[in-house]
């Protein structure tokens, strides 16, 4: 059973060398860790500790290895930091982290000053020179902040970045994606190989077989009547005006449950969904809206049946640690007045708490929504491939106004959106991105290095 606990779990391994024992160190190790139990506290991750696999509860020694590992194994750690008390002991630093293949950090106090003549009782610096050798000899990715006080600010910033990049690795490892139905006709472009995405990185693909989910529509319909008034109050409860539905808020409301359902038995944490034909052809109403609302609610979904888009999404909102939820959006039209604007867009699927502030919101007869989303930060991202090869374009963007239109809609402004538009002209993309709220190209570049995606910036040359 894959890990999808969204609750970070960080293995803390100090380590210093063995023939570095010094009061110094002693002193160091149990400052730093009460200063990762204080940001632990801040940035909302658990710790699992070494305390008890040796009298120091430090990594001292090749023999500590194995009971090191024994216990962060059995907790299910998602990553590891190495704090190096004094110079630390790369040759187990190494061993652990090649064994435990997961998201390692490396970090050290900045060190003290010298007292003269006497023998520097740390060189922690030094050390983590020779251990991150040893790391790339073993063939094991690593992140780093630099050497800086124990109560840096920098500290602390760099520490949220790499948790937010072990997020994102986390959710990648742990992907089973519902794929209701088949992909319309026309979208060749949505195309995937999912015995490619199993074999390169253990992504599992569920069919939704269509007389499955209508048959549990059907059931809803027929006997859940109390789940989908709720699931209606929770709209209007948050401000949308649904009244346009008429008749047609009963298939809405169980044609989301019924997928909600059906991920939660199959033990999915993503769905892509066709929505031209399925629901529309027999309930009459699309499931454009309920797609956002399902990224609203935790599960995020993608329209189109674009499974590349739904693994977008779980990287998306695994980045900003679930704080918000993400949107599939088509690169739509070049905004009439500035040249570096461009329409995100899509017909209803944006999830509701992105509606923008003050702004009316409904949903229409057919089961699309209509409201603008908010503005501000907005990351613009897209994993894709083309010949075995997996890519990952990320760019920053800012909501700007312009023309009111139809379904869900932002405007962003790039800082060259011609330089965007070839990208995604000569890069193995199509017109869909997953946009998210926030900055955090950074944080998924961070992620994409650990899980072997090439990562396609706006500035790049394009690679393919």
């Amino acid at each position: 059973m894959k890990n999808r606990n969204k609750q970070l779990r960080v293995g803390l391994v100090p380590t210093r060398r063995e023939a570095f024992a010094n009061e110094t160190t002693t002193k160091q190790k149990k400052a730093i860790v009460e200063r990762f139990r204080r940001l632990a506290a801040e940035l909302d991750f658990e710790i699992v500790d070494i305390e008890d696999i040796n009298e120091e509860g430090m990594l001292m020694t090749y023999r500590d290895v194995e009971a090191a590992y024994d216990k962060l194994t059995a907790a299910k750690v998602d990553a590891l930091i190495f704090p190096h008390c004094n110079f630390g002991q790369e040759e187990a630093v190494g061993r652990l982290a090649k064994d435990m293949n997961l998201p390692v950090l490396i970090w050290g106090p900045r060190d003290g000053y010298p007292n003269g003549l006497e023998w520097r009782p740390t060189d922690s610096q030094c050390g983590m020179f020779a251990t991150t050798k040893l790391l790339m000899h073993y063939g094991v990715t690593f992140s780093y902040i630099e050497n800086c006080e124990l109560e840096s600010d920098i500290l602390r910033e760099e520490l949220a970045d790499f948790l937010a990049a072990a997020n994102v690795v986390k959710a990648f490892r742990a992907l089973r994606i519902a794929r209701i139905s088949s992909r319309p006709k026309e979208f060749l472009s949505v195309m995937v190989n999912e015995a490619e995405l199993l074999e390169k990185y253990d992504i599992e693909i569920v069919p939704g077989e269509p007389t499955v989910i209508l048959d549990r529509v059907d059931r809803i319909l027929a006997e859940d009547r109390d789940r989908m008034e709720e699931l209606l109050k929770s709209l209007t409860d948050a401000g949308l005006d649904i009244s346009a539905l008429g008749e047609n808020r009963y298939p809405l409301a169980a044609i989301e449950l019924a997928l909600l359902d059906f991920a939660e038995d199959n033990d999915c944490n993503a769905l892509s969904c066709e929505c031209w034909n399925l629901f529309r052809k027999k309930y009459g109403v699309s499931p454009c809206f309920i797609l956002g609302d399902l990224n609203d609610r935790g599960l995020p979904a993608a329209c189109e049946n674009d499974v590349h888009a739904a693994i977008t999404s779980v990287m998306a909102v695994a980045a900003a640690r679930y704080k918000t939820p993400s949107f599939v959006a088509d690169l739509t039209i070049r905004h009439p007045e500035n040249d570096n604007a461009e329409l995100l867009w899509h017909c209803g699927s944006f999830a509701k708490a992105l509606k923008k502030e003050g702004a009316k919101g409904c949903v229409i007869r057919e089961g699309k929504g209509f409201y603008e989303l908010e503005g501000g930060p907005v990351t613009v991202l897209r994993f894709d491939g083309n010949h075995g090869e997996y890519y990952m374009f990320a760019g920053e963007a800012k909501g700007v106004d312009g023309p009111v239109t139809n379904g869900n809609y932002l405007w962003i402004e790039t800082d060259n959106w011609v330089k965007w538009e070839k990208k995604f002209i000569f890069g193995p993309y199509i017109h869909h991105v997953v946009g998210i709220h926030g900055s955090y190209s950074g944080i998924i570049q961070e992620a994409c290095r650990y899980l072997g995606i090439r990562i396609d910036l706006p500035d790049m040359p394009n690679q393919y």
